[in-house]
């Protein structure tokens, strides 16, 4: 799906583009029925697979609408997408925390250090630049730490959230839990799709490198907070998998913490490497269609 900014247009970004876009997206939460259907979001269930047919689907439209506009437009919008996606964020964690329901989710133990919302964050600052010649030196490796562990972190928490997630109705507010991961995975895929981070090989072992340095300051980080915040403070869950499926098998074989998320670096990277085959494979065909059409055109004329 790659898209470059039409000739002769401006790069410059407005941040006058920001805000009728969060704006809008943030409203239209409040219209929201006041007592809507229960429809429980269970992973791989018939609910849960139309929520996730729905982030495809409007994730393809959103590459499909920005690719016509000009390149600030561009930015703006997924800009305006991510900040409205951390405010989702922040909302659907202070709900938990302030529902009597789950009393062992309080502020102490989810101050914004799991990988997942730090992926939320940084995704702002990510939708906004490009890689490629003349960036700064951090550019490509925070695209390519949101395009790889981040999409792929989103996609893993969709498939296997923590329990106060699970059973979630459709329509309330525990459910932005899925919309936010969601677009976790769709933002730097739409960047991407865009022409403004083109994957590398190198890419994805350099993204993993980059997620084991922030895992291990994350885990001195929660070291600390058990020490003196909070002694079941469990960032990354570093210390339980607290219902995830995955890493819940992962204790069980090895069952030592942190140490027990270590075989995950292993294990994804031939995922990340498919990832980048992905995103060349889409690329050649995105190029071969537009030739095609060229050629088409030119015969006509």
């Amino acid at each position: 799906m790659p898209g470059r900014a039409p000739p002769g247009r401006s790069t410059s970004f407005a941040p006058a583009h920001l805000f009728p876009v969060a704006t809008l997206l943030l409203s239209i939460t409040y219209a929201l029925p006041v007592n809507p259907p229960v429809l429980p979001v269970v992973p791989f269930t018939q609910t849960w697979g139309i929520l996730l047919l729905a982030l495809a689907v409007g994730g393809v439209t959103l590459w499909a609408a920005l690719r016509r506009m000009p390149d600030r437009s561009r930015r703006g919008v997924l800009c305006g997408i991510a900040i409205a996606n951390w405010g989702f964020s922040t909302w659907f964690t202070f709900d938990r925390i302030a529902e009597p329901a789950f009393p062992d989710f309080v502020f102490s133990r989810n101050w914004p250090l799991h990988f997942c919302t730090i992926a939320t964050i940084l995704l702002v600052p990510a939708m906004l630049v490009r890689s490629g010649p003349g960036a700064a030196w951090w550019v490509r490796p925070l695209h390519a730490l949101l395009f790889f562990p981040g999409a792929l972190a989103g996609f893993l928490a969709l498939c296997a959230p923590s329990a106060e997630y699970i059973g979630a109705p459709l329509l309330s507010v525990g459910a932005l839990f899925y919309l936010v991961h969601g677009l976790n995975v769709v933002l730097p895929f739409a960047h991407a799709g865009l022409g403004y981070y083109r994957p590398r090989w190198r890419d994805a072992a350099l993204s993993l490198v980059l997620f084991t340095v922030l895992a291990v300051a994350l885990f001195l980080v929660t070291l600390l907070a058990r020490a003196f915040v909070d002694p079941r403070a469990n960032y990354m869950y570093f210390f339980d998998p607290e219902g995830s499926a995955i890493l819940e098998a992962l204790w069980r074989l090895i069952g030592v913490p942190f140490v027990y998320e270590l075989p995950l670096i292993p294990l994804l990277y031939p995922v990340l490497l498919l990832m980048v085959a992905g995103h060349r494979a889409v690329e050649r065909a995105a190029q071969a269609i537009a030739a095609l059409r060229a050629r088409g055109l030119g015969l006509a004329g």
